[in-house]
Parts: structure tokens; sequence; C-alpha cells
């Protein structure tokens, strides 16, 4: 994979579902492992693991720790247990889907207008900031210059305490994410049922 990307090394790479059993899944890992110790990858992280519990527990039983653990989250679906689950570990939150999938009832959102109007930025640019001062790692995709430009501009200004919670209380919970995949759907791809947090560790 260097060879074809033309590195000496990359800088992240993500276990990306929790699929097949558990034996699989940390034979993966320790692979990943290796290529760390090698120097081949600067830093590991899982993706989706937040919704099968065995799977996480069999990574953090391993030698090495994600470092980065990517979920989808929004102002709609800020994932509160998962974040508390991260930080328990001290791993960063990375987000996907942080502008909610491009959903126009979030981008047309009264309380994001009302706070982009008030710093005379974009509710894209409002929402990206809110992450950056959740502490959150946010990477919007775009192949748009003109988008990619107005992502980046998020750095000349600051959302308040009082627009923060106002962001804050725009949580729908589980109900306000975008990507539900369905386990029993999936058929033998997922061999283990998940199981959600119980708040727990």
């Amino acid at each position: 994979m260097l060879d074809r990307l033309g590195v000496e090394y990359l800088d992240l790479v993500y276990l990306h579902h929790p699929a097949g059993d558990i034996d699989t899944i940390v034979a993966a890992w320790r692979d990943m492992e290796r290529a760390y110790r090698e120097g081949k990858i600067r830093a590991l992280g899982i993706s989706n693991f937040d919704n099968r519990m065995d799977a996480f527990n069999a990574i953090m039983e391993q030698e090495i720790k994600p470092q980065i653990m990517q979920i989808e989250c929004h102002p709609f679906a800020q994932r509160q247990e998962t974040r508390e689950l991260a930080e328990q570990y001290n791993i960063q939150v990375e987000c996907w889907y942080p502008l909610g999938h491009g959903d126009q009832r979030l981008l047309n959102a009264e309380t994001l207008e009302a706070i982009a109007a008030a710093h005379d930025k974009s509710v894209v640019q409002i929402i990206i900031r809110w992450h950056i001062q959740e502490g959150f790692s946010v990477i919007p995709g775009s192949t748009n210059p003109d988008h990619i430009e107005e992502n980046i501009e998020i750095f000349d200004f600051e959302l308040t305490d009082e627009e923060m919670e106002q962001i804050r209380a725009m949580d729908q919970g589980e109900s306000g994410r975008y990507f539900n995949l369905n386990y029993d759907m999936m058929g033998g791809m997922f061999t283990n049922p998940p199981r959600e947090w119980d708040g727990g560790f």
C-alpha cells in the first residue's frame, strides 16, 4: 500500500467496522499493531465500534489502544454516551457526517442561521466551529474548492458559551442519526449481535 501511494508511512489507519467474529477483528487489529511498530502507521483508529461493545472491549484488551474513534456526530446526533466512552480511554473523537449528511433541516435550522448571522458566517462554518470547540477532530468532505476554502475559514471567530449551549440543545440523541446500520439485515457479515453501551466501564 505504501508503495502504491508513494509514501513512507500513513498518518492514520482505521479498522472501519466491527465486521465478523471477535477472533477476526482481533487478528486484523494485531496486523495493524505490527505495522504501527514498524513505523508504517503513525496512529491506529476504530470506526463505528460504538454499537458493538464486545468488539470494542476486545480491541481495548490489545497492547496498542486506539488513538482515534470515528463516529457519526453532528448537532442533531451529539453522541454523548459514546463521547464519554472515548474520554474514559483518552481516545480522540473524529466526526463523520459532521454536517448532518447535508440535511437541509440542519443546514436551515433557525438556531444555526441566527448564530451564523451574528458572526457573519455561514451555517456550515458555525457547525464546523461548534465541532472544533467541542474538542472533536472534524473533516468535512468536499471536492468544491469554494466549499473547501469556506470550511477552513473558521478560526477567526469563536462561539459564545450561550451559542454553544443553544447548539447542544439541538441534540436529538440516537434518533438524530442518519446512519443506522441494521445488523440483522447484514446476514453473515456481522456474526455477533450488536450490544449497546450500558453506560458502564
